[in-house]
């Protein structure tokens, strides 16, 4: 994070405070700024007159941008007890969190605090412009590592850290994007405080587990849903159980509820997500009597990545050699994208089980 936006998310902090105390009487006091490990900006909160109700702020812009399921996972990592601090909370997305039990505030007098015998919800606040905060020239980042073609580059990386000391080409040749394309990245990776150059062409990445968040929220909200190919569904209920590792034949795997559910044993699938090659394709649907549906409770992907390619893979290996699965970083963003509780109590399961030792510093 540069200093300006940290600047930035501290007048929001005290915006959203301030409206704290118009509506409620209750002062939030900053006991110590942590300071910007992680390229976040990080403070811990009390509240006055309840000493042991403290929290850790999650401080985010344009929060209603943000996949939902994403945020709410992001609020639960912080350490101790997260609490949202947010432009603007709508009154459906502030039901979402309470239902979740996710404190938040934001700068308009939002709130949800549920600490007994502290109890605060407050919805409906309209939105307005807040000077210096919420303006149109204040968008979130655009640069080229979270756009599409930048999130296969990403990708890559993150699945195999070596890779980014590998010549631009191979990068390329192994993320399927143009030449040119890795260079961007590449730099806004170092101007994000995710890669670091050292030593003759020497690099490697940083803040791993902050790039990995950000990695999720951006293939959710700018590659993900380009890749969607429909909803179907069929007479058969019981398909997926009965194909099982066949899916493979097809040159398609499990994500998904799925795929979560062959990872960790926790959950009972309800909705079907598949993930397949341009090939293969006709013949799944065809003799799996899949067909498109508006309601269907299976949708399909289209692959972004090359995995036939033999390039190495530093998460692939806790897959636990599933070979019929996405691997455990799509599983994950599959999961945070539905928002559905118990979807997002598996997330955590495999990310803790599974995708925290590669975002280990």
């Amino acid at each position: 994070m540069n200093e300006d936006n940290q600047i930035i998310e501290a007048d929001l902090l005290g915006m959203a405070a301030d409206a704290l105390y118009k509506e409620t009487g209750l002062r939030l006091v900053n006991i110590n700024e942590l300071g910007v490990a992680e390229q976040r900006y990080d403070v811990k909160l009390r509240i006055e007159g309840y000493d042991d109700f403290r929290f850790t702020a999650e401080v985010k812009r344009w929060a209603q941008q943000t996949n939902f399921g994403a945020l709410v996972h992001e609020v639960n990592q912080r350490p101790g007890k997260g609490m949202l601090v947010a432009d603007y909370v709508n009154p459906k997305m502030a039901d979402k969190l309470r239902k979740l039990d996710v404190p938040f505030i934001d700068a308009v007098g939002n709130a949800y605090i549920n600490e007994k015998p502290l109890y605060i919800f407050i919805k409906g606040n309209k939105n307005r412009v807040q000077a210096n905060i919420i303006k149109a020239q204040d968008a979130p980042a655009t640069g080229r590592a979270f756009q599409p073609t930048g999130i296969k580059v990403v990708y890559v990386l993150i699945r195999n850290p070596q890779l980014v000391t590998a010549p631009y080409r191979d990068i390329a040749n192994i993320a399927g994007v143009a030449l040119g394309t890795v260079g961007w990245v590449i730099n806004d990776l170092k101007q994000g405080g995710y890669l670091i150059e050292y030593g003759k062409k020497q690099r490697r990445l940083k803040n791993k587990k902050q790039l990995l968040h950000k990695w999720v929220a951006a293939y959710l909200e700018k590659l993900r849903p380009k890749l969607f190919l429909g909803a179907f569904t069929t007479e058969n209920e019981y398909w997926w159980k009965d194909l099982d590792e066949g899916i493979v034949d097809y040159k398609a795997r499990w994500g998904g509820e799925v795929a979560a559910a062959k990872m960790t044993g926790h959950l009972k699938p309800e909705k079907i997500t598949i993930y397949m090659h341009k090939e293969g394709g006709n013949k799944l649907l065809a003799e799996n009597r899949l067909h498109k549906h508006p309601k269907g409770n299976i949708q399909i992907y289209r692959t972004f990545w090359k995995d036939e390619e033999n390039w190495g893979n530093e998460i692939q290996r806790f897959t636990d050699n599933m070979m019929d699965c996405v691997d455990p970083m799509i599983v994950y963003a599959d999961l945070l994208a539905t928002g559905d509780p118990r979807n997002l109590e598996t997330a955590k399961i495999i990310y803790d089980e599974r995708l925290d030792e590669f975002a280990y510093e």
